[in-house]
């Protein structure tokens, strides 16, 4: 086994971020070759190369991918709508739910930094029902002096995602702020108009954030389907992928 650490900075590093599926069997073998030869010494195809990548990675490295195809997978077992990367206001969320009600996950493995914590998290409490972060046990304390008192905080404990706080219903969520991470044509769908000031005089904050609700299941739902209907023929490392590019897995993987 080559040295973990060499490997550990591999599997964080940009270069392990320009992966993506539709690599060739020849150009993955390259890829993961310059790095870290020895790691994957044979492989019969671009499947059984994959098959080896994801159960290394996901049996070794806590990061932010192996938080996210926790949770991706413990959404798959509820009647959700769920979403990767959601723009909002001047942050981007790492994982949505919707199901009646709007709850946001923020990730922060042992890998990532806790600086852009307090930003993301009141742009999340402008927006979204319930939150929480999704946190490495060694950013826990400092964590928890970061985050507003309605958060709700999950750990990773043996591979595992255990929640230690639950988190309170949000009920300030600012009504402009929702409007804006809408399209037009979302907003023409909703309120029958594209004038967000006319909207506010119209509608209630409630009824701001059930349209909301509405909007984002709609803009979602296809997609989460798609991934979650084929979960057993994509590789967890690809969730987020295939989420963005509804293509047959087969096609990709047979390449």
């Amino acid at each position: 086994m080559e040295n973990m650490d060499h490997l550990r900075e591999f599997f964080n590093a940009k270069n392990f971020k320009s992966y993506h599926p539709l690599m060739t069997g020849k150009e993955l073998g390259k890829w993961i070759g310059s790095f870290s030869p020895h790691t994957f010494s044979s492989f019969s195809s671009k499947l059984d190369f994959l098959k080896q990548l994801n159960s290394f990675a996901l049996s070794h490295f806590e990061d932010e991918l192996f938080f996210k195809q926790l949770l991706t997978q413990s959404f798959f077992e509820e009647n959700i709508v769920g979403a990767f990367e959601v723009r909002t206001l001047t942050s981007r969320l790492d994982l949505l739910k919707i199901n009646g009600v709007t709850t946001a996950y923020e990730i922060k493995s042992e890998f990532d930094s806790l600086e852009k914590l307090e930003k993301q998290s009141q742009d999340y409490l402008k927006l979204f029902e319930y939150n929480y972060l999704v946190v490495a046990e060694k950013h826990l304390d400092k964590a928890r002096l970061i985050l507003p008192d309605s958060f709700g905080i999950y750990i990773l404990k043996n591979k595992t995602l255990r929640r230690i706080k639950a988190s309170k219903k949000n009920r300030n969520f600012d009504s402009i702020s929702q409007l804006s991470i809408l399209t037009a044509r979302e907003l023409r769908g909703e309120f029958k108009s594209v004038d967000k000031r006319y909207i506010l005089e119209i509608y209630t904050p409630n009824q701001i954030n059930e349209a909301l609700k509405e909007a984002l299941k709609k803009r979602y739902s296809k997609k989460w389907n798609f991934i979650k209907e084929r979960s057993s023929e994509i590789f967890p490392l690809d969730y987020q992928y295939f989420f963005h590019h509804p293509i047959n897995p087969r096609l990709i993987y047979s390449k």
